[in-house]
């Protein structure tokens, strides 16, 4: 014979429990105190200004000595960040890494330390910082929906920072601002211009837009175009042309021989136009453009080379009724 015994199945959750934090109680006991005191004011002032008075006092002993420690460590820390930034700066610098880079990475190490340091004043306190990480990461997110923009510009600096199309100094030309490189920052990068003017350019526009570095490559190609009237002999006017460009390129300071000069004859109509090319050192590259300009001027007049006629263009837009 077979006889059914009953089975009693319990479920327990097994995750382990978090225990609240829970608040200093002498901090707690002084708080309400004074709370109990501030609504006895109406009734009895004179007992409830004491009240205060001891709890205030209370909290004073308990807690004075910690806020003197903490604004004392707050002090040393700021002190300490600024040292530690000084020292990564300089020992990047020895190691020839970019200045770019350099500050980047010194500024990044400040702010670790003084987080740490935060931190630590309030574990003084007794905060619970596992807590106060969680609030943290909250309040974090949503400032991250209301900024999105500008985490853009911070993604943007911190690309620019990896792949580096530019550095400080050099002349640049972005989001249809040109100007030399000041300062990358992480939301925003500091142009100044040759008129002493300070363009803050932000990351995001630069690094989705077309970044044009000037400065890049250590010598330029400098190119004039050139009209010449029609009459003119071409193999003449070449060699005219020529050796204007030769002639910069081994006397003027910055003119860069290889690769050669060259004159080239780009169009026959309504003139003939050339354009003219020469190698210039970057840094030299307006110096030695004006120089051509002069150079190309002098020699086309005493070769006795005419410029073309004038041309006007004359558009009817409607013509009269007869």
């Amino acid at each position: 014979m077979f006889h059914l015994i009953p089975l009693v199945m319990t479920f327990q959750d097994s995750a382990p429990k978090t225990e609240p934090a829970k608040a200093d109680p002498k901090l707690t006991e002084a708080l309400d105190q004074v709370s109990q005191a501030t609504g006895k004011i109406a009734t009895d002032p004179t007992k409830a200004m004491g009240d205060i008075a001891s709890a205030l006092w209370k909290l004073s002993v308990e807690y004075g000595p910690r806020l003197l420690g903490v604004l004392v460590l707050l002090v040393v820390s700021f002190i300490l960040a600024r040292w530690i930034r000084r020292v990564v700066l300089n020992t990047f610098t020895r190691l020839h890494v970019d200045l770019t880079l350099a500050k980047f990475f010194a500024n990044i190490a400040k702010w670790v330390f003084l987080v740490f340091a935060f931190l630590a004043c309030l574990g003084t306190f007794g905060v619970n910082i596992t807590s106060f990480a969680a609030i943290l990461g909250a309040a974090g997110l949503a400032v991250g929906l209301a900024l999105q923009g500008n985490l853009g510009n911070l993604a943007s600096g911190i690309l620019l920072l990896i792949f580096r199309p530019f550095k400080i100094g050099d002349s640049v030309i972005v989001a249809g601002q040109a100007g030399v490189v000041d300062g990358i920052d992480l939301f925003t990068t500091n142009l100044d211009t040759v008129d002493h003017r300070r363009i803050i350019v932000p990351n995001g526009a630069i690094f989705g837009g077309v970044i044009e570095n000037q400065t890049h490559h250590p010598v330029r190609r400098i190119t004039l175009n050139v009209p010449i009237a029609a009459s003119a002999e071409i193999e003449r006017t070449r060699e005219t042309l020529l050796a204007a460009a030769r002639r910069v390129a081994s006397t003027e300071p910055g003119g860069v021989s290889d690769p050669a000069p060259s004159a080239v004859l780009a169009d026959l109509y309504p003139a003939l136009l050339w354009t003219v090319s020469l190698s210039a050192q970057t840094t030299k590259f307006g110096s030695v453009r004006e120089a051509l300009l002069r150079e190309v001027k002098a020699s086309i007049e005493s070769a006795g080379l005419a410029p073309p006629p004038p041309v006007t263009n004359i558009v009817v837009q409607s013509l009269p009724k007869s």
